[in-house]
């Protein structure tokens, strides 16, 4: 019995002080998990595809507008070769497709305001297409603290 306690003992203990942090960088993750839920300019993250790039969505409900940045597959860096996107917005008043435009001096940024956009939480889709490919990942509705 002492010979079992004095070789499981020093295993109990290398496996007890493995830290958390080395086992949440294991690969694997995709979407915002693998990135964090917040993206470089403080929205919230949206997979294209598998890795293909991300969509970094801003909603400012008070004006009634969102700005939505092409990252690239690390969901950091800026992505230019994306058409701008469509906000596909689902309403009381039925189906709301709204176009973006190139926000001026910021590559791969597109804006839109509209009325429908001073919802809480907008449901629906965005349209974009990257590499002639169409993408349609959900608008997720988040509670910020700001």
């Amino acid at each position: 019995m002492m010979k079992f306690v004095s070789i499981a003992l020093p295993i109990l203990l290398v496996v007890a002080s493995c830290s958390d942090e080395k086992h949440e960088e294991k690969p694997g993750k995709s979407g915002a998990a693998a990135h964090g839920h917040e993206g470089p300019h403080g929205g919230h993250i949206l997979e294209v595809g598998d890795h293909v790039a991300h969509l970094e969505v801003m909603h400012d409900e008070s004006a009634g507008k969102m700005t939505i940045y092409v990252l690239g597959p690390d969901a950091k860096s800026a992505f230019t070769g994306a058409k701008a996107p469509q906000v596909k917005l689902t309403t009381d008043s039925g189906p709301k497709v709204l176009s973006t435009t190139a926000v001026s001096g910021e590559a791969g940024a597109f804006a839109v305001t509209d009325p429908a956009l001073k919802a809480h939480g907008p449901e629906g889709r965005i349209s974009i297409e990257i590499g002639g490919k169409n993408y349609n990942p959900a608008l997720e509705h988040h509670h910020e603290d700001h």
